[in-house]
């Protein structure tokens, strides 16, 4: 946005609601901004949320040391986002290479005062000039905003839905957060962001707003999908975006028990959707409950059954019923089918893409062994790990075109990428307790040293097979495939009561 900007294009129009300052507005200032004010008018922003807070944030403060914010790199002319180094965050005084001028803040380029203190003196005229270049076309950079007065909604509602007519269509969640979450917030977060503000302390990573918003509609017994944004009321969708946060915060806390280290791992969204509605509706379910949900969890992923159509989703949700618990886990189950074992003899074998479901099982499976920085000994941290997603965390130890198995789990590394190759990070390694972690022993590395084609060979056989054996064993710890699917005791006193 700020590339557009500065080039001069357009970043779109804004859409501001005017009204009365009263104790009914529930919408939020932005962060460390001015308190909305008790009397007069203010001004909610329906669309253009994203716009203005990154505007704001980029703009008008300051970034604390070793946070990451919006920097104008001159060589480059770029706009990058990273931390300051010490000597942008303050006047430059001392400027000797005016080859590689220092990048510029943003935060220095909203005040034309501020910003002609900070530019080194020592650059040369036409250098210091692209600095002030910059900060006029974004200081005088014009945005257009349409202001819809008065409190009558359904005039806001039609104006936004006239403005959002051609284009590039918004998402379902864009949409509810535009209408309904820009009244909505606290703390500087609004609408589905309350949800992540509510999960953050869980370090299990983003869930996607638009599951947010499924897991919104189940808790509210809405079909999956069809919710109109236009016919809520504020401070109940506020209550029941409360009420998903909680829900979800059980959800993840479930899921992190059973195995899951992170939603980056999360082999289907399907679950986080109806395990939100059931721990919604039973905030303790029975021990036993828990467990035959770990079964329909693990089973559904391996086997595949939580995927496919939006309408498998909308089954699941309506499986569960209120003052049914026992009924709700049993028709759940009853969807994975018969819990048979699956063969998975060759999965270390076979190509697997970490994004699949089934990568993402095995990303868990190894996670449960607590693996270890090959550099630092240190055990990884799932919100570290993951942070990015899983692209870059499975990494390949040699080419794989080496090998049949070049391209199998045995030659990947679930390891952060560092400055060092991972086949040296193996071979190199004198930790054994770290490359146990990862599924290597010292016959292991000493076959990777050797480096000939049949010791990679050896090398990649041999994790294979410790590998299966973690996977096969994860999963049938978990699934339980041969145990009896029996519903508590509670449950079948119940039912006899009933007959």
């Amino acid at each position: 946005m700020l590339d557009s900007m500065e080039r001069g294009y357009p970043i779109g129009t804004l859409l501001l609601w005017k009204r009365a300052a009263s104790n009914e507005d529930i919408g939020s200032p932005l962060p460390r901004g001015p308190a909305p004010p008790g009397q007069g008018d203010v001004y909610l922003v329906v669309d253009g949320q994203q716009r203005i807070t990154t505007l704001w944030e980029a703009l008008a403060l300051e970034p604390e040391a070793g946070q990451p914010t919006i920097v104008f790199d001159m060589a480059s002319e770029t706009f990058v986002v990273r931390a300051l180094k010490k000597i942008e965050r303050g006047p430059v005084a001392r400027m000797v290479d005016a080859a590689s001028p220092p990048a510029l803040p943003m935060h220095m380029a909203l005040d034309a005062v501020t910003l002609s203190e900070w530019v080194p003196s020592a650059l040369p005229r036409e250098a210091k000039l692209r600095y002030y270049e910059v900060g006029k076309r974004l200081r005088e950079y014009l945005v257009p905003i349409y202001v819809v007065e008065g409190d009558d909604i359904e005039i806001l509602r039609h104006v936004f839905d006239r403005t959002n007519s051609t284009g590039k269509s918004l998402t379902r969640d864009e949409v509810f957060d535009a209408l309904v979450g820009s009244r909505i917030g606290s703390n500087g977060e609004r609408g589905l962001g309350l949800v992540h503000d509510q999960l953050r302390d869980l370090s299990f990573g983003s869930i996607d707003r638009s599951t947010i918003l499924k897991a919104f509609e189940a808790i509210r017994g809405e079909k999956i999908g069809k919710l109109d944004p236009r016919g809520l009321d504020p401070r109940a969708a506020e209550n029941d975006l409360l009420g998903t946060a909680r829900a979800l915060r059980k959800t993840v806390t479930f899921l992190q028990s059973i195995g899951v280290p992170h939603v980056a791992a999360l082999p289907y969204e399907l679950p986080l959707v109806v395990l939100a509605r059931l721990f919604h509706l039973y905030q303790s379910p029975d021990d036993k409950s828990l467990v035959l949900l770990k079964r329909w969890f693990w089973r559904g992923a391996v086997a595949g059954r939580h995927g496919g159509a939006s309408s498998s989703l909308q089954q699941h949700v309506d499986d569960v019923w209120e003052n049914d618990e026992h009924g709700s886990v049993k028709r759940l189950l009853d969807r994975t089918g018969d819990p048979q074992k699956p063969a998975l003899g060759t999965i270390a074998r076979d190509e697997v893409s970490v994004a699949s479901a089934r990568g993402k099982v095995i990303l868990c499976a190894l996670f449960s062994h607590a693996p270890r920085n090959l550099l630092s000994g240190d055990k990884l941290v799932p919100d570290e790990l993951f942070g990015d997603g899983t692209h870059e965390v499975m990494l390949r130890i040699v080419r794989p075109r080496v090998s049949e198995l070049g391209s199998t789990i045995g030659n990947r590394l679930l390891h952060p990428s560092v400055d060092v190759a991972p086949s040296r990070l193996v071979r190199e390694c004198n930790d054994e307790g770290a490359l146990a972690s990862h599924g290597i022993d010292r016959a292991s590395q000493r076959a990777l040293r050797q480096g000939g084609q049949s010791d990679v060979e050896t090398f990649l056989n041999r994790r294979a097979e410790v590998l299966k054996e973690w996977i096969v064993q994860f999963v049938d710890a978990r699934a339980e495939w041969e145990r009896p699917d029996t519903p508590p005791v509670k449950a079948l006193v119940q039912r006899k009561k009933a007959s």
